[in-house]
Formats: C-alpha cells, sequence, structure tokens
C-alpha cells in the first residue's frame, strides 16, 4: 500500500514593502522586550498590523479589556521581574483611560513603556469626524506630570533616536514610566528610504549612580559611633540585592527597623523588625539611618520621635 503523500508546509510570503511603523517593532525587539499588554485601536492599527506581520507576533501580545488594565499588568510585570514591558494605548481615549495605572506606576517606579498613537495629524489624511475627535496637538500633556518622558516623534528618522532615549530615561534611577505617541499617518506610511538605527552595542541603560567616597566614610563613621541605631527602608529592597544587605547592615550594627512597606525590605518575623512598634524602634536612638526614602515624615513616624 502506498504511503501517504507528505502534507507541504505552508509558508505564507511576505509582503516586499515595508512600513513605517516597522521601524518601531524593530526597535522593540531591539530593547527586548517580552510582552506587549494592549487594548486595540484604530490610531496605531498600523503599528498592530507590523507586530503582526513585520515582528510576527513576537513579543507576544496580550489582550486587554481596558487601558488601565494594559498599564497595570506591565506595572506588575515590571514589578515582579525588573524587567520593563510595554503597554499600548489608544489615542486620546485610551491614554485618558490609564493615566491612575501610570500613576500608580510612576509612585512605583516601576519601568512601564507606554505607547500611544494619535491624528493622521495632516488633517486630509483624517476620517471624517472620528479621527478629528481623536487627534491632539500634544497628548503627552495629560500625564506630564508623572511621567519620566514623553516625546511624538515627527518622522520616521526620528523614531529611533527617540525610542532609545525613552528607554535609558526609563530605566535610569530612579526608574518610571515614560510615553512615546506615533502618528497614524507615520505609521501607515510606506517606508521608501533606509532608517539610521543606533549602532550595535549602544549603550541601553546608564550606569548606576555611586555614593561619594568621602560621604560614605563619613556615615560609616557616624554609624560606627552611635549607642544605637535605627533602620527606615522604604524602596531599598528594590534591587535584588538589597534583601540581603538590609538585613547584614542591621544585624551589624544591632539597629532596630522600620520597613516602610513600599517594597518588602526585611523579614517580617526577625526580631529587629519593630516595624508595628514605632516607640520601641526609635527609643533612645542618636543615629537614624534612612535607605531609599520617598516620604520622610510618614515613615519617621516624627509624632513619636518627638515624645
Amino acid at each position: 500500500m502506498a504511503k501517504p503523500a507528505a502534507k507541504e508546509e505552508s509558508h505564507i510570503k511576505k509582503s516586499d514593502r515595508r512600513w513605517q511603523s516597522d521601524i518601531i517593532v524593530d526597535m522593540i525587539k531591539r530593547y527586548q522586550f517580552e510582552y506587549i499588554a494592549l487594548n486595540p485601536g484604530a490610531s496605531y492599527r498600523g503599528l498592530h498590523d507590523s507586530l503582526v506581520n513585520h515582528g510576527e507576533n513576537k513579543p507576544p501580545m496580550l489582550l486587554c479589556q481596558h487601558e488601565k488594565i494594559a498599564v497595570q499588568i506591565a506595572h506588575g510585570y515590571a514589578r515582579a521581574t525588573g524587567k520593563p514591558m510595554i503597554a499600548i494605548v489608544h489615542d486620546l481615549v485610551g491614554l485618558l483611560h490609564a493615566p491612575m495605572g501610570i500613576y500608580y506606576a510612576y509612585l512605583d517606579r516601576a519601568p512601564v513603556f507606554i505607547i500611544g498613537a494619535t491624528g493622521p495629524m495632516a488633517e486630509p489624511k483624517r476620517r471624517p469626524f472620528i479621527d478629528w475627535i481623536h487627534t491632539a496637538n500634544v497628548q503627552g500633556e495629560a500625564i506630564r506630570n508623572f511621567v519620566k518622558w514623553d516625546y511624538q516623534p515627527t518622522t520616521v528618522d526620528g523614531v529611533p533616536g527617540a525610542f532609545a532615549r525613552a528607554y535609558s530615561v526609563m530605566m535610569s534611577a530612579r526608574q518610571g514610566p515614560v510615553y512615546m505617541c506615533y502618528d497614524a499617518g507615520l505609521q501607515e506610511a510606506q517606508l521608501d528610504h533606509d532608517v539610521e538605527m543606533p549602532p550595535d552595542g549602544a549603550t541601553q541603560v546608564p550606569a548606576a549612580p555611586s555614593a561619594d567616597p568621602a560621604a560614605l566614610e563619613k556615615a560609616a563613621g557616624t554609624l560606627a559611633g552611635a549607642s544605637r541605631v535605627a533602620i527606615i527602608a522604604d524602596f531599598a529592597a528594590r534591587p535584588p540585592h538589597g534583601w540581603n544587605h538590609v538585613i547584614e547592615l542591621a544585624e551589624t550594627l544591632g539597629a532596630s527597623v522600620c520597613d516602610v512597606g513600599s517594597r518588602l525590605n526585611f523579614p517580617g518575623d526577625h526580631p529587629l523588625n519593630l516595624s508595628l512598634d514605632p516607640e520601641g524602634c526609635y527609643k533612645d536612638v542618636d543615629v537614624v539611618l534612612t535607605l531609599d526614602i520617598a516620604d520622610f515624615e510618614k515613615p519617621t513616624h516624627a509624632r513619636d520621635i518627638a515624645k
């Protein structure tokens, strides 16, 4: 009996044409984003098309029912992994849905790369009514007070440099969300020339800031000479090494610890953890060491210290 013919693998030939939104996808891949959360919208249909066809759905897109949820998913991913994630929001409407999620990512110092869209900015390309009411001159103003940086490139040649700068700003301490807005007309225009990309090996994340050696030596001398030290930790354990460092420092100094809770900075069952006993934490303390404090008055329990 003859063997059945082998089933031929189907191959879908990609279009020979390229679109300007493909450059945005190239940048997303260059910076190795692993996931994209989005609520589909017409303002970035060009980018959506490029993510599927040019990008072959890598990184994969996670469908969300609301833009705030998309930002919250990216925020949670960044907090759990320490890696940035993309959230895409549709036009003005989606951007105005998202601010609460963006604001909490800003407070939590989460690296969330928010992509939005507007327009077309060129009036002849706008559809009647809908494109007119969904287009703004400077969309970033809606969230500018609680993102680290926002920008809207006017040409495809400005996309790579702006994307690279946004990534660098987002990942520098203190980390936080950024917003990049892309003209719908720019996205959907055919790419007719080579666009210069950042060179291989270009710095992606700036070197972390370091303390002044003289100031460190002075602080160490103050701590060593103290009768009793209290440590207040807020974001100290945000980097992975922070957890062990806070424990080692507290045990070396015999210091009481108040964990403010923006991150879990210290074991709850450790005998030096007096977070729930502010009076005992600061009793007879002559030196207070604050570690990455966002709000000085709240965690120091100022009224208790005054007593």
